[in-house]
């Protein structure tokens, strides 16, 4: 394949996709408690205390919108694969339409 030539394959898509929404399942079920985090230390300066419950919320929260980024990045992927298909099943039609519709006839 040339410099700057693009392929695309819809199994590798489709695969790509897959391996997208396992990394999203896999990080959801070790998804950090952001409760675990804040609790307070009975020691712990008021101030310390409520930046480390502020921080786990926003800790939690980025890691939720992590797990949703990966898991609609992946449906995006297996969708473009569909088109990918169905723009394959288009061109063989089409491909097939003219060779069986046709007659080649030689010039004179």
């Amino acid at each position: 394949m040339a410099e700057g030539d693009v392929s695309m394959n819809s199994a590798t898509l489709r695969g790509g996709s897959n391996e997208l929404l396992g990394l999203a399942g896999s990080l959801q079920a070790r998804r950090p408690e952001p409760e675990v985090v804040a609790v307070p230390r009975p020691a712990a300066h008021e101030e310390v205390a409520a930046r480390s419950r502020s921080f786990a919320e926003h800790a939690s929260d980025q890691f939720r919108d992590a797990v949703a980024l990966l898991a609609a990045l992946s449906s995006k992927v297996r969708g473009a694969a569909v088109l990918h298909e169905q723009a394959d099943v288009g061109l063989v039609r089409a491909v097939d339409q003219i060779l069986t519709g046709t007659t080649y006839r030689p010039g004179r």
